[in-house]
């Protein structure tokens, strides 16, 4: 009894303590914005994606898993990605896995390697650009996600 109950308590354990965090750009606006984002390209475990992905979001802001949106990249380089965001959505382009973020500079697990460099956003009224120095000013952590939100 003792074997079996200390089996199923390591199995909860290891399987209870994985976490992702996302870094996400939602735009809460009413209409399509235009994003353009740059990564390096990094020798190791990057954070930011070059497959990135989005979803409608919820009433309350958060990403419908079950509404995932077909992105088509308009840039053919393998560092520079450039997409129509409907309204409503969130672009997800990069995560954390079992590490929590607080900013740009502090030291990743695993290897992990902050290859942001630039992102411009385009609404129709005006450009919003984010350099890697500006980053932590623009997105800000709250429920697992480093968000920036376009209104």
């Amino acid at each position: 009894m003792k074997k079996v109950l200390g089996f199923v308590l390591t199995i909860v354990i290891l399987t209870g303590c994985s976490w992702q965090e996302y870094f996400v750009v939602h735009n809460n606006s009413e209409s399509s914005i235009l994003i353009t984002y740059s990564i390096s390209q990094a020798n190791g475990f990057p954070i930011f994606d070059n497959m990135p992905d989005a979803y409608m979001s919820t009433n309350s802001g958060d990403i419908d898993w079950n509404k995932e949106i077909v992105l088509e990249d308009m840039d053919t380089s393998s560092v520079i990605f450039k997409f129509t965001l409907p309204p409503k959505s969130i672009l997800r382009f990069g995560h954390l896995s079992n590490d929590n973020y607080s900013n740009k500079n502090q030291y990743f697990i695993n290897g992990r390697i902050f290859n942001f460099e630039l992102m411009e956003i385009k609404k129709k009224d005006e450009t919003i650009i984010i350099t890697y120095d500006k980053f932590d000013s623009f997105f800000k952590k709250k429920n697992g996600c480093i968000k920036y939100e376009v209104k």
